[in-house]
């Protein structure tokens, strides 16, 4: 079997397609103002009479700011869908998609453990949190065997951790939270999965899509210092 490009606990093919499902989220000139794609989303004219007086915006640069916006908030989205597509191809594990009965995004193959993946911990707003608890106890009863994760790449604190989740006097032992680090350590089995898919992704997609950009030394360090922000522990 040949030995792997990139990474070690996936393949090259399945880490590639998990990288062009997001700079596919990119258009090819996304400093092009795309009007049908803004009006399809709706535009927000008194939005734009606040920002005209307070900012001294002109129609133009809104309209320029808007497109950006836009199109960022597709790539965050598909930011999100990146790691679940990607925890999912490992080896043992499986992508639930949608419309799986648990309602639920990665699964280890033997039923042992499922995970509800969100990016961020911050996302979950307090009644969305109640229904996530509900949803886990639920597949909990499916699977009395199992153990059920609420588990988030990034924490408010920045830090990485696993620990049984207790909720408004609510509390099972295989209900639990996993983020950060540890996320990616319990569905590859290596702590530091998410240290090597942070160094080597800027070739990843350099490869992918041909490009000759190099990242300024100065401007990797300062890349560095935000990765260890966000990922103290």
């Amino acid at each position: 079997m040949a030995k792997n490009k990139y990474l070690d606990f996936i393949s090259d093919r399945d880490l590639l397609e998990c990288v062009q499902w997001v700079c596919d989220a990119y258009p090819e000139n996304a400093s092009e103002i795309d009007m049908e794609r803004l009006h399809k989303n709706t535009l927000d004219p008194f939005k734009l009479f606040f920002d005209i007086f307070n900012r001294g915006d002109n129609v133009e640069d809104w309209l320029k700011v808007e497109n950006a916006r836009q199109i960022d908030k597709k790539v965050n989205n598909k930011i999100g869908e990146f790691h679940q597509k990607l925890l999912g191809k490992i080896a043992g594990w499986e992508d639930l998609g949608i419309g799986d009965l648990t309602g639920l995004d990665i699964k280890k193959s033997d039923n042992s453990i499922f995970i509800e993946l969100k990016n961020k911990e911050n996302t979950v707003n307090s009644s969305s949190m109640a229904k996530l608890f509900d949803k886990l106890d639920n597949g909990l009863k499916k699977y009395p065997n199992a153990t059920f994760y609420w588990g988030f790449v990034y924490s408010k604190k920045g830090d990485s951790g696993e620990k049984v989740w207790k909720y408004l006097g609510k509390e099972n032992p295989k209900i639990k939270l996993v983020w950060g680090k540890k996320l990616y350590g319990l569905v590859t089995g290596d702590k530091d999965a998410l240290d090597k898919l942070f160094k080597i992704l800027p070739k990843v997609i350099s490869d992918l899509i041909d490009s000759k950009k190099l990242i300024e030394k100065t401007q990797m360090e300062k890349i560095k210092d935000i990765f260890n922000e966000s990922f103290k522990s």
